[in-house]
């Protein structure tokens, strides 16, 4: 089994523990809109993009408060990915590069570090924001 196919096994399971904003359903909304920019660009790293859209928001805990998940989620992410991604022997080099992508997409880390740097962070950072903006549903409530 590859690692894309391993890790959505494993994803769908954890997005179950989030809070309603922060289910599978919202990583396949992000990952469509990410391969729609990627298609877009040149130089672009499917495996590490798909990567880091599927860890990108896995901790985002439902019994957690709002600025809790703002201020943790991306680290608390970051570590799960990178005990995934590390017990199923997935390149070192290739897992600095999800982790920075998926720290890349934070804007807490963006606020310290600046903007992303990678094509990869780029692409997530933009697909992330722009589902809630155009995610009319969550405004109805």
């Amino acid at each position: 089994m590859d690692i894309l196919t391993k890790a959505t096994e494993f994803a769908k399971k954890e997005y179950q523990k989030n809070g309603s904003r922060h289910q599978w359903g919202h990583i396949q909304a992000v990952m469509k809109r990410a391969l729609e920019i990627a298609e877009r660009l040149k130089d672009v790293d499917y495996e590490v993009l798909k990567l880091a859209v599927t860890f990108h928001d896995i901790d985002y805990n439902s019994e957690k408060t709002y600025e809790e998940n703002y201020k943790n989620h991306v680290d608390n992410s970051v570590k799960v990915a990178e005990k995934f991604l590390s017990e199923n022997k997935y390149p070192k080099d290739k897992i600095v590069k999800v982790k920075t992508a998926m720290l890349e997409h934070s804007t807490p880390h963006r606020k310290l570090f600046g903007e992303a740097k990678t094509k990869e962070g780029k692409i997530l950072y933009d697909s992330d924001k722009s589902i809630f903006i155009t995610n009319t549903e969550m405004y109805k409530k």
